[in-house]
């Protein structure tokens, strides 16, 4: 099929980077990837990057296809993307909380017995009693006294986000995509619901069709076409903490279930701590990516220390060598808005959360959209369309 004006990409992370990938592996006409920075260098790079199979049937789905190919391009890396493999606990300092991580987990396990183990996740993961925590994991350092209970997830790690996305960079201008850096749309043409073209830097370029990867930016491009997104805003903070005392141990990551707040340790002896708020879409915001810096909030910056006080004591102090402030992208239930809108010829790819782990599945879904006309198979967990007052041009 001849696309006059070509496949067109916003966003140089690794979302664009695998749209890249999927598509220039299967078409031989122009696609192009515009990056208003530096490749995989703003919410990509910002994030932990762990992998895990948590999440609804359509997000499982989706990392299966993810952890094939990441293991493809782990065989023969060229970005030295890495992999560590962690565990994951979940950990309650409440009577309800630690009753919250029972239900949970009694829940899964009602609909395993009636589940395809193709469609959901099958790996063992338990209620550990706060006295059986430390027959289940390594943890010398943590506090039991204070916990009331807890969840663990052996199969989750964690790899170098950047270095990943550098991965599908590589791979896609190996089938002849084209990357733009320092590069920003500032424009999108679009005639009787019908995308026609875009502007770069003010320069009117033809285009078949444009998709918009640009993770916080993407209500901001998608206005450029008329489209609303229900897509709102959290931030990501993440502080980079160096102990009194070397860990010596690779800890699993640690997330306090009442606050939100995560940690793990890096490679380096480094602790890094991350806050996801649990109060959901509701509480989530808009914010001007432009306009956040680098700084966390005070409060979070406290609130996350005195707890990592109370769940490590032994380690006397953390001193806070550096820090970051995403931006996390929420949409209603939690998962991804990906493919056509409204407006034949302006795709998107809107995460919440989860980019490092849906990009590979999402790459996918977009080539298998544009080139096949094709809704795929996670058309129904994906679409826009599946929100009242949205729709799809099909």
């Amino acid at each position: 099929m001849t696309a006059e004006g070509g496949y067109h990409v916003v966003g140089g992370g690794i979302v664009g980077a695998s749209i890249a990938y999927h598509l220039a592996r299967r078409t031989d006409e122009p696609v192009h990837v515009y990056e208003k920075g530096t490749l995989a260098n703003e919410t990509t790079k910002k994030s932990l990057a762990f992998f895990g199979f948590y999440g609804d049937e359509t997000q499982y789905r989706m990392k299966r296809y993810g952890m094939e190919l990441y293991n493809e391009f782990l065989s023969s890396p060229r970005a030295d993307p890495g992999y560590v493999t962690t565990g994951l606990l979940d950990v309650a300092t409440s009577d309800d909380g630690a009753e919250s991580l029972r239900r949970a987990v009694e829940e899964r396990g009602e609909r395993l017995a009636h589940a395809d183990a193709d469609r959901v996740d099958t790996s063992p993961v338990d209620f550990v009693q706060p006295d059986e925590l430390k027959r289940t994991a390594v943890l010398p350092f943590l506090d039991t006294d204070v916990v009331t209970g807890g969840v663990f997830r052996p199969q989750v790690g964690y790899l170098r986000p950047r270095e990943m996305a550098l991965e599908f960079v590589d791979r896609a201008r190996d089938e002849g995509a084209v990357f733009h850096e320092n590069a920003t749309v500032t424009d999108l043409s679009v005639d009787d619901g019908v995308l026609s073209g875009l502007s770069v830097d003010g320069e009117e370029r033809p285009a078949a069709a444009v998709v918009s990867a640009a993770g916080p930016w993407n209500p901001r491009v998608a206005e450029m076409a008329g489209v609303e997104l229900p897509v709102k805003h959290t931030l990501a903070p993440v502080l980079e903490l160096e102990p009194d005392e070397e860990i010596p141990y690779t800890l699993p990551w640690i997330t306090h279930h009442e606050s939100g707040f995560s940690i793990r340790r890096n490679a380096d002896g480094r602790v890094l701590m991350t806050n996801h708020p649990p109060g959901g879409h509701e509480e989530a915001t808009e914010y001007d990516p432009d306009e956040v810096g680098d700084a966390v909030p005070s409060d979070l910056r406290q609130r996350g220390l005195e707890l990592l006080e109370s769940l490590l004591p032994t380690v006397e102090t953390f001193e806070v060598v550096d820090e970051r402030v995403g931006i996390r992208s929420s949409t209603p239930d939690g998962n991804p808005v990906v493919g056509w809108t409204r407006v034949d010829g302006f795709s998107v790819a809107a995460f919440s959360t989860s980019g490092i782990q849906l990009a590979p599945a999402t790459g996918s879904v977009i080539a298998e959209q544009l080139l096949d006309d094709e809704p795929s198979q996670f058309y129904e967990g994906l679409s826009v369309s599946r929100f009242d007052a949205y729709v799809d041009h099909r």
